[in-house]
């Protein structure tokens, strides 16, 4: 059985929704704020791109995890659908 249209709209932009605060935090590296591990890398005396690396790395593990996370929530929680044998 398929889901309906409703369903899958409605997951797609509860998925899209739960990305919204990470991706704003992506944007927003670098530019206006310097992460705590890239900054102690670089006082420490660390190359500033390899300090960069680093935090290019970290940025895109936490990304990954929260849509893992996003997408787990979202499959265990999916209405079950039973089938009725006559």
């Amino acid at each position: 059985l398929e889901r309906t249209n409703d369903y899958l709209l409605a997951r797609n932009t509860a998925f899209n929704a739960a990305l919204i605060p990470i991706t704003n935090t992506l944007l927003a590296v670098g530019l206006v704020s310097l992460p705590g591990m890239m900054t102690g890398q670089i006082l420490s005396g660390v190359s500033p791109l390899l300090a960069v690396r680093y935090q290019i790395v970290v940025m895109c593990m936490v990304f990954s995890s929260a849509g893992i996370s996003a997408a787990c929530y979202l499959w265990l929680r999916a209405p079950k659908v039973e089938v009725d044998n006559p």
